[in-house]
């Protein structure tokens, strides 16, 4: 393994020992609360898209059923990615959460029967990010690659914010994000804000 693949590795296990810190100490009411409503950069985002593409929350990952719950609210198409291989993640569509069975990973994820669909906007989990919109993912590059498949969707990450890293690694394949939204604030690239 290579310095850098050794420097990942190692902020891998730093943050989700952070986030997992983190979320333990939150009481049932705040978890509950957290992600409930899109603040208004991303409600404007969530807005203008027509198909949402979001995941299914495992363990201390930021909460996301509060936000398919308000995107179908609204009228928005949801849909969920499962994993196809080493191939770009595939979106399928659902009306409900409740439809998500147990799939890769024990992540759940739509059926085979879902249709599948092409995001506009893509909402990524993590592990760790920076203020330069680096994303830290499990390794395996699912995102990336998905992110290289759908050049048009807008990448926005959800975290907590104790999962901020000074500096992210980037290799040649990373794909950094256009917005991260924690529970605290809303960190945007600079030409999304003019």
């Amino acid at each position: 393994m290579n310095n850098l693949s050794d420097n990942k590795k190692n902020l891998r296990e730093e943050y989700r020992r952070r986030r997992d810190a983190f979320h333990s100490q939150l009481d049932p009411a705040t978890k509950g609360l957290a992600f409930r409503r899109p603040p208004s950069p991303l409600a404007k985002l969530i807005e203008q898209s027509e198909v949402i593409a979001l995941y299914s929350a495992m363990g201390s990952e930021a909460p996301t059923a509060r936000l398919a719950e308000y995107c179908i609210e609204i009228g928005k198409i949801i849909a969920f990615p499962v994993v196809t291989g080493d191939s770009p993640l595939e979106f399928r569509q659902v009306d409900n959460i409740e439809l998500l069975e147990t799939g890769y990973q024990n992540i759940s994820e739509p059926g085979a029967d879902c249709p599948v669909v092409t995001p506009d906007l893509i909402i990524t989990p993590m592990i760790a990010f920076d203020r330069s919109m680096g994303r830290l993912g499990q390794g395996k590059g699912h995102y990336d690659r998905t992110f290289e498949n759908y050049p048009k969707a807008t990448r926005i990450g959800l975290a907590w914010s104790v999962q901020e890293a000074d500096n992210i690694p980037m290799q040649a394949h990373d794909v950094t994000l256009e917005m991260i939204v924690t529970e605290s604030e809303i960190i945007q690239r600079v030409e999304m804000t003019s």
